[in-house]
C-alpha cells in the first residue's frame, strides 16, 4: 500500500533536527537559570482539556502548572511548531497538490499556494534548515559560554561527553522505528513515500534487506562517495546522518577555537566558515555554524545586559523592533520557496518567487535542490535569529502547547509517515467513501468536510501514538545513552 498523492505531486522529504531542547537541558548541555515567568496558557476551555489528567497522560501532554519557562524555552516550541508544519505538508499532501506556486500551471488554484500563506502548508525544507541552525545554536551555547568566562578547560570534557552520547541518541530511535516499518512490510504495508519498494520473498530476506538498507544510511563511507541516501523503509531519515556530521563540527570547531579569547576573533572565524560552507554547497553546515553563532551572539547581549546599573534596563528601539519584525517577514515568505526538485520546476513560472529563482547563486546544483536550499538555509537562520528578539513570538513559542509539541518533535517525525500507511490511509478511504468524494481534485464542499474530519480524526491519533513512542523509545534512549556513557568511562577511569 502506498500513500495516494494528487497527480504530478512531489512531496519532499522533510525532516527536522531530533533532540529536544529538553533534553539538552537534563543532559546539561544548557546552563540557564529557570525563569520565575509562568508560561502563557489559554484561559479558556483548551485550558480545562490541558488540566485533564486523562488527557496528559493518553496524550503525554506535560501540564501547565509543571513546566519550568526557561530562556531557551523558546527554541524547544519553535522546533516542536516546525516538526507539526512537517507534518501538515505531508498530510496535506496526500490530499492535494500544494508544492508547486499558486497560478505556476492550471491546477495550481488553492489559496494554500499563495505566498505567504504555502508557508504554514509547505514549508519542510525550511524546516529542516531551521533545526539544523537550533542545533548549532543548542550543542554549543555552553561551551561557548564557558569560553567567554574564560574557563576552555572546561570545554573538553563537555564536548567528550556530547561527542560519545549524539550517535547513539540520533541513531537508535530510526532504527527502532525503521525496524518496525521492516515487519509490516510483512503484513502487506509498504514503507512511506517508497512509490517502487518490492518486498522480499522470505521475512529472512526483508530484515537482510533492512540490515543493508540500515548500514548504507549509517556508514559515513557510503555518504562521501554516493552524496544523500534515502532509507528504503523510512525515506525521511535522510536527514539523520547530516545531524550527526553538522554536530561533530560544531563540536571541531569548539574545540579549535576554545582557546582563543577574543570574542570578535571567534565569531568571526565562525562566520568565515558558515560564508564558505555555503559557498562549497554544504548547506547544512551553513546552518551548524550559524546556530553556533547566534549563540555566541546571545551571550554577547546577556553579558551587557548583565553589565549595565541595576536601575537600567537595556534599550530596544521601536525601530529596531520594526527591522526585526521586517526581518522575520522577509524570512517567512522566502520559507515558501516552492522545491527547485527538477529542471520542470526551475523553467515553470512561479509567481511571487521569480526574484529568489533569479538571485540563486549559478553554483547550485537544480538536481540536488540545493537552489532551494540555498533559500530555505538562509530563511532558518533569519527565522531564528528574528523570533529570538521579538518577546510576542518568543512567548508564542513557550506556551504549554508549542513546549508540547517540542517534546514529541523527534517522535513525531519518525513516525508521522509510518502512522499514514497504518491507519492514515484507511481512515481517509472511509471518509471518501461516507462523503462520496470520488477523487482527490480538491473540489466541492463533500471534499474538505472530508478533508478536515480526516485531519482532526488523524492528527490526534497521531499525537497519541507520538507521545508513547516519545515515552517507550526516545526518552528510553537518553536514559541509555547517559548509562552507557558512565559506565564506559568508569571502566576507563579505572585502567
Amino acid at each position: 500500500m502506498l500513500i495516494q498523492a494528487p497527480p504530478r505531486n512531489s512531496t519532499q522529504n522533510e525532516s527536522l533536527e531530533l533532540d529536544t531542547i529538553n533534553d539538552r537541558i537534563s543532559d546539561g548541555l544548557l546552563s540557564s537559570p529557570i525563569l520565575d515567568t509562568p508560561p502563557i496558557s489559554p484561559s479558556s476551555w483548551f485550558r480545562r482539556v490541558e488540566d485533564s489528567p486523562i488527557f496528559q497522560k493518553v496524550f503525554r501532554y506535560p501540564s501547565p502548572a509543571s513546566l519550568k519557562i526557561r530562556p531557551t524555552s523558546w527554541l524547544d516550541g519553535l522546533r516542536g511548531v516546525a516538526a507539526f508544519e512537517v507534518y501538515v505538508f505531508h498530510a496535506f499532501s496526500c490530499w492535494i497538490h500544494i508544492t508547486s506556486a499558486w497560478l505556476s500551471d492550471g491546477n495550481s488554484t488553492y489559496i494554500f499556494q499563495f505566498p505567504f500563506i504555502r508557508t504554514f502548508f509547505a514549508s519542510g525544507g525550511a524546516a529542516v534548515s531551521l533545526f539544523f541552525s537550533i542545533s548549532g545554536y543548542v550543542l554549543t551555547q555552553k561551551c561557548l559560554r564557558f569560553i567567554r568566562d574564560a574557563s576552555p578547560h572546561q570545554v573538553y570534557p563537555s564536548v567528550k561527553s556530547s561527542m560519545f552520547r549524539r550517535g547513539f541518541r540520533l541513531y537508535l530511535p530510526p532504527i527502532i522505528v525503521t525496524f518496525a516499518e521492516m515487519i509490516a512490510t510483512r503484513f502487506g504495508f509498504a514503507p512511506p513515500l517508497n512509490f517502487t519498494f518490492v518486498p522480499e520473498p522470505t521475512s529472512w530476506g526483508q530484515f537482510l534487506d533492512w540490515a543493508s538498507q540500515t548500514n548504507r544510511w549509517m556508514n559515513p563511507i557510503m555518504h562521501i562517495f554516493h552524496g544523500i541516501f534515502r532509507h528504503e523503509y523510512e525515506a525521511v531519515v535522510w536527514t539523520i546522518p547530516f545531524e550527526f556530521y553538522g554536530s561533530f563540527v560544531c563540536y571541531f570547531l569548539l574545540l579549535a577555537l576554545a582557546k582563543v579569547p577574543q570574542n570578535r576573533v571567534r565569531m568571526g572565524s565562525i562566520a568565515i566558515f558558515a560564508i564558505l560552507s555555503m559557498g562549497i554547497g554544504y548547506w547544512s553546515l551553513f546552518c551548524f555554524a550559524t546556530g553556533m553563532l547566534i549563540a555566541d551572539f546571545h551571550l554577547s547581549q546577556e553579558a551587557q545586559e548583565t553589565s549595565l546599573p541595576p536601575n537600567k534596563t537595556p534599550s530596544s528601539t521601536p525601530t529596531h523592533q520594526r527591522l526585526w519584525w521586517l526581518l522575520f517577514l522577509v524570512a517567512f515568505y522566502i520559507a515558501g520557496l516552492p522545491a527547485l526538485w527538477d529542471n520542470e520546476a526551475y523553467s515553470r513560472p512561479k509567481p511571487g518567487f521569480e526574484t529568489l529563482l533569479n538571485l540563486t547563486p549559478p553554483g547550485f546544483s537544480l538536481s540536488t535542490q540545493a537552489g532551494s536550499r540555498f533559500w530555505w538555509s538562509l530563511s532558518g537562520t533569519v527565522l531564528m535569529l528574528s523570533i529570538s528578539q521579538l518577546a510576542p513570538l518568543k512567548r508564542f513559542f513557550e506556551t504549554p502547547f508549542c513546549q508540547y509539541l517540542g517534546k514529541i518533535s523527534f517522535s513525531l517525525y519518525l513516525i508521522h509517515q509510518f502512522s499514514l500507511v497504518l491507519f492514515g490511509l484507511a481512515i481517509r478511504a472511509f471518509l471518501r467513501g461516507l462523503f462520496g468524494v470520488d477523487d482527490l481534485s480538491g473540489e466541492g464542499p463533500a471534499f474538505w468536510i472530508s478533508f478536515m474530519t480526516w485531519f482532526v480524526l488523524f492528527t490526534g491519533m497521531l499525537f497519541v501514538v507520538a507521545g508513547q513512542v516519545e515515552r517507550w523509545v526516545d526518552a528510553p534512549t537518553v536514559r541509555f545513552s547517559k548509562w552507557l556513557e558512565g559506565r564506559v568511562f568508569g571502566f576507563l577511569q579505572q585502567k
